[in-house]
């Protein structure tokens, strides 16, 4: 390994990046074609008004990515940890807290998805409906949806060990699922709303798949699932996680409301041309933020040393502003085809509509390397306003355009908001907070090495301090 504060990639963290981002290049054109195949089927079986509802539904997991409460980014950074101290029973105790919170927050969705299913009101919720068959469809798909909520954890803590390539092959592996489900849908005769359950089936499936791999990998096992330890229990295990549940709220709202505001204010056409090109602006996205979660680790290791990760984290976000663009001007040239191709000819994608999307991709791009180095609590709280005021941003406008601009307007919202609320504050003040924790000093990089105590501990502690003290001068 390097020496700490180097800001440079150690040769392991270059060979992680590497491949891992490799493995998402190769993958790509396999998952493009898993992704063809499943969406040519799903919009022949369902038609152009259906297969809106059917992908807005499918998609849940992108408009609701918050559900695990920002606890996902917590695991992460956890996860990083985990490399060579796996016995770290600190380090054990915030994945244990993880998912026994996280498993709660499952089980009151189930709930909740129940009541709206007993109650007929998916209808209003979704603004879009196929017939009678919508309420069980979507109910199981609300169900799935909850359970990969816990079952994502894995990922995240593959991604911190430094297993990104077998995260990669994992998420990759989702799509092949997902199509034999389909397929499975199809010799089946099931009723059209049906297909939105394939997705996340294979989603799920995944998440299993690397929540075994996880667990054997960094050594937790069972122990995963076990209780919080005596020592730690009443401590803050999961500290700055409100705040980027809030990063992640808003960043759903901001980026993927496009969906509902176009089914309640524009046509199910315009929903389905959002949706097609959405899939296509996914897949290439996929490849940009596999490198960047890989940096996230590698961040989180160097927090003491501001000035290298500050000269890291330039280098990075010009790297990823120039392929993003280079990915836009690709998108913008064959977007329109591919969606032809994807819908088989059902689904007309407008050049222009390509042509956001790509000004979209390029500002998250240059957002990204930030979204993964400011996770700390208070800087994670910097990003949370400023995620709100983005989302403000996205909405609001795109409420006011959707109806008249259709997909294009709500897009060039959500890119705006991007542009002004992420890029702008970022170039402006991302070095200025980085250099903040020396000047705080080391509590405020340490909240990730060490649990935090509880006010009674700490109050125990100085009884115990004073007490000694006393005694010597007794003595």
């Amino acid at each position: 390994m390097m020496a700490r504060g180097d800001d440079r990639l150690t040769p392991d963290e270059r060979r992680v990046l590497i491949r891992g981002t490799l493995y998402r290049i190769v993958g790509t054109p396999v998952v493009a074609i898993l992704g063809l195949a499943n969406t040519a089927l799903i919009a022949h079986e369902t038609g152009s008004a259906v297969f809106g509802l059917v992908s807005l539904v499918a998609t849940i997991t992108l408009l609701v990515p918050f559900a695990d409460l920002g606890i996902g980014a917590t695991v992460l950074s956890a996860g990083s940890r985990l490399q060579g101290n796996r016995d770290d029973p600190g380090t054990a105790d915030v994945v244990r807290r993880a998912y026994r919170v996280l498993f709660a927050v499952a089980a009151v969705m189930v709930a909740v998805a129940l009541t709206v299913m007993a109650l007929d009101g998916w209808t209003v919720l979704v603004g879009i409906s196929s017939g009678p068959s919508d309420r069980w469809a979507i109910t199981v798909a609300a169900c799935l949806f909850a359970f990969t909520i816990p079952a994502g954890l894995g990922l995240r803590i593959l991604i911190g060990i430094g297993r990104i390539p077998a995260a990669t092959v994992i998420q990759m592996s989702c799509p092949a699922v997902a199509l034999v489900i389909t397929l499975a849908l199809y010799a089946s005769g099931a009723n059209e709303i049906w297909y939105a359950v394939s997705a996340l089936g294979g989603l799920l499936a995944g998440q299993i798949l690397g929540t075994v791999l996880a667990l054997r990998s960094s050594g937790l096992g069972w122990s995963a699932f076990a209780r919080v330890s005596a020592s730690n229990t009443g401590t803050r295990l999961l500290a700055g996680s409100g705040w980027l549940f809030v990063v992640g709220a808003g960043t759903a709202v901001g980026l993927q409301s496009g969906r509902i505001l176009l089914a309640h204010l524009s046509t199910p056409a315009e929903v389905s041309e959002y949706a097609v090109m959405a899939q296509i602006y996914g897949v290439v996205w996929s490849v940009i933020s596999t490198a960047g979660l890989a940096y996230w680790p590698v961040f989180v290791k160097r927090q003491a040393a501001a000035e290298e990760t500050i000269r890291m984290w330039w280098r990075l976000t010009a790297v990823f502003a120039v392929c993003a663009a280079a990915a836009a001007a690709g998108m913008a040239v064959l977007g329109p085809w591919a969606a032809d191709v994807l819908s088989g000819g059902q689904i007309r994608v407008p050049t222009v509509l390509a042509l956001t999307f790509g000004l979209l991709m390029v500002a998250q791009a240059v957002h990204f390397p930030a979204s993964v180095l400011l996770v700390i609590p208070g800087e994670a709280r910097w990003q949370a306003l400023w995620t709100v005021a983005m989302a403000a941003i996205g909405v609001g406008l795109g409420g006011v355009v959707a109806g008249p601009s259709g997909a294009v307007g709500v897009v060039c919202a959500a890119a705006l908001g991007v542009y002004l609320a992420h890029v702008v504050p970022d170039l402006l003040w991302v070095p200025r907070l980085v250099r903040r924790r020396v000047a705080a000093g080391g509590d405020r990089a340490r909240w990730q090495g060490e649990p935090r105590r509880s006010d009674l501990q700490v109050r125990r502690g100085s009884r115990w301090r004073s007490r000694r003290r006393l005694h010597r001068r007794a003595g």
